[in-house]
C-alpha cells in the first residue's frame, strides 16, 4: 500500500442550511464523519485541500482524518463515502466520510490496469474492456493501487473473466457470478469501398 494521505478538518457545531451556506462562501465545505460504532462528527474542511485529497485517494484508498475537536486533534481512519460538487461553480457542496478499522476488511472498487500489447491486437483485433474497476475485499492496509493484468499473450477471441485476474496478496475479488472483464475481438473487415480508397491512396 502507498503512503496514507491525510486531511485536516475542524469540528463544526453550527448546523443547518444557513451556517453551511456561509461556510461555503468562506471556501469551506461542510461534511460528516460517521462509523459503525455510532460516532458522528460534523466538520468543516477547506475546499482546495479536500479536492487535492480526493484526487489522491478517490473512493478506494484509506485517508487519515485529523479532526480539530475543541483544540485537540483526533485522528480517524476513513474512506470517502460521497462527495457532492456544485453543478456550475468550481467547489464542493458536501462530503461524507465513513470510518474504518484497520483490523476489519472493507469492500472497495479498485481500478483495472491493463498492460502489454495483445498478440490479437497486433494481428488486427480490438481490445474491448467491460469493467474499469474490480470490487475487492481486504484489510484497509492491503488496499492495492490497481489490479494489473498483462494482455500480451491474448489472441483474437480470448476472453478474461474476473476469476482469471491474479489478486495481490490478502486481496479477494468480490462477485456472485464470474463476469467478463475484457476480450480481444476480431477487427472489422474492410468494405469494398474502403479497400478501393486505400488502393487509390497508393
Amino acid at each position: 500500500m502507498s503512503e496514507v494521505a491525510s486531511l485536516q478538518l475542524s469540528q463544526r457545531k453550527e448546523l443547518g442550511k444557513g451556517p453551511s451556506s456561509r461556510m461555503r462562501t468562506q471556501g469551506l465545505v461542510p461534511g460528516v464523519y460517521y462509523n459503525a460504532q455510532g460516532e458522528n462528527i460534523s466538520f468543516a474542511v477547506a475546499n482546495v485541500a479536500l479536492g487535492k485529497a480526493f484526487e489522491k485517494v478517490r473512493y478506494s484508498k484509506m485517508i487519515e482524518l485529523h479532526i480539530d475537536v475543541d483544540g485537540k486533534i483526533e485522528k480517524r481512519n476513513a474512506l470517502f463515502k460521497s462527495l457532492v460538487a456544485h453543478p456550475v461553480k468550481r467547489r464542493y457542496e458536501h462530503v461524507d466520510f465513513v470510518g474504518i478499522e484497520l483490523d476489519k476488511e472493507v469492500q472497495v472498487a479498485i481500478p483495472l490496469r491493463v498492460t502489454g500489447r495483445s498478440k490479437g491486437v497486433v494481428l488486427g483485433g480490438k481490445l474491448e474492456t467491460y469493467k474499469e474497476e474490480i470490487l475487492v475485499r481486504c484489510l484497509p492496509t492491503a488496499i492495492p493501487d490497481a489490479i494489473t493484468f498483462d494482455i500480451t499473450n491474448l489472441n483474437i477471441g480470448d476472453k478474461v473473466f474476473v476469476d482469471d485476474l491474479q489478486m495481490p496478496a490478502d486481496v479477494k475479488a468480490v462477485f456472485d457470478r464470474n463476469y467478463l472483464v475484457l476480450s480481444i475481438l476480431a477487427g472489422r473487415a474492410k468494405t469494398e469501398e474502403e479497400e478501393q480508397e486505400n488502393n487509390n491512396d497508393n
